[in-house]
């Protein structure tokens, strides 16, 4: 659902967790094909 509305959105929401703590709490996208 997320990923049809917004493919970004889902991407960084798989990703929150890991990249939460490398940000230290600072969601940033970079490269979305990084994390998949």
């Amino acid at each position: 659902q997320l990923r049809a509305l917004n493919p970004d959105v889902a991407l960084n929401l798989e990703g929150l967790d890991e990249e939460k703590e490398v940000c230290d709490g600072q969601i940033l996208s970079p490269l979305p094909d990084e994390e998949n």
